[in-house]
């Protein structure tokens, strides 16, 4: 439950789709594990669910065709884990290492 006064979680944009091809489904359950867990696991800030979709996740996933097929790719400096958790879950054909 949701205290009140509480930041609520964005709405999904309807680019996530398009971005995350058909991997959305594993983008929306890492969406859902860091609305929930996010804060108290140092991964993002208090302030940040009103912009987790735009600000972290498509941030993260719009460098995916950038990446080539079947890279290894070191996040370095990876922090909370973006972009390299994000384009893990977008290109499974590549292999990531965050540091």
């Amino acid at each position: 439950m949701t205290e009140p006064g509480a930041p609520e979680l964005e709405h999904e944009p309807a680019a996530a789709a398009d971005i995350a091809g058909d991997r959305i489904e594993v983008l929306r359950a890492f969406a859902a594990d860091l609305a929930a867990r996010g804060e108290e696991l140092g991964l993002i800030g208090p302030l940040e669910l009103p912009r987790l979709w735009t600000r972290h996740l498509l941030n993260s996933a719009v460098l995916a065709p950038l990446i080539r097929e079947g890279a290894r790719v070191a996040d370095i400096g990876t922090g909370g884990g973006m972009p390299g958790l994000v384009l893990a879950i977008v290109r499974p054909d590549a292999r990531f290492l965050l540091i």
